[in-house]
């Protein structure tokens, strides 16, 4: 009688030990994923809506994290984000040049736009960020392959256009200037985002994907030209 459940048994059996396995190595899996923005603009430079908003925006979306990375560096701004409690909020900067921009993410420090890439990127290490190449391939901003690989750079924002080259790990992100395009794009990431370190480990072992809502435009319009 026994051996003719035997399969079943096993079955049972090996479905319980990857149950498991999963359970203690990559608790999770098993866990909602975190939503989130890491390009961001408030009034503070050119975006549409105030702080507030762009945070209360995030919360009905279920974010669990978002980083402000403004044109410059707002104190008030970066002081309600420390402060922030509701969601992971992560001060940063959109360091923006003549021609490139770079996400600084976890700043609170201005940084020169008019040096070397390679310097801005020396910089945003230096307090700690991460530097994030912001809209590599749009023509008026477009990095180098040079400039993408040979600066230092961790990362790169990227898209889904077919065949566009990722020499860099991938952040996929809105650069919401209004409350409403938080959605055109943002971060699944697999486990929980409540500090720094769970942000780029999740960014660095490719627990992030892209992830959108559905019925929207996907892309809000090309960014223009600004500067600080």
């Amino acid at each position: 009688m026994v051996t003719k459940y035997y399969p079943y048994i096993l079955l049972f059996t090996l479905l319980l030990i990857i149950v498991f396995h999963v359970f203690v190595n990559r608790p999770e899996m098993l866990q909602s994923p975190s939503l989130g923005n890491l390009h961001t603009h408030t009034t503070c430079s050119d975006g549409h809506d105030d702080y507030e908003t762009m945070i209360q925006s995030a919360l009905d979306l279920n974010f669990k994290f978002i980083a402000i990375t403004d044109h410059k560096i707002c104190p008030e701004v970066i002081q309600r984000c420390l402060s922030e409690t509701r969601i992971y909020c992560i001060p940063g900067l959109e360091i923006t040049s003549n021609r490139t921009h770079l996400l600084a993410i976890n700043i609170t420090k201005t940084i020169n736009p008019y040096q070397p890439i390679t310097k801005q990127v020396a910089e945003v290490h230096a307090q700690g960020g991460l530097a994030i190449a912001a809209h590599p391939y749009v023509e008026i901003f477009k990095y180098t392959p040079d400039e993408l690989t040979g600066s230092g750079i961790d990362a790169m924002e990227c898209t889904d256009t077919p065949n566009e080259p990722h020499p860099l790990p991938c952040i996929f992100t809105s650069d919401a200037h209004r409350a409403s395009a938080l959605k055109f794009q943002y971060l699944s990431c697999m486990g929980q985002i409540n500090t720094f370190s769970d942000l780029k480990n999740a960014l660095f072992s490719s627990s992030c994907s892209r992830s959108f809502v559905p019925n929207t435009n996907l892309f809000p319009p090309t960014p223009t030209p600004l500067l600080p």
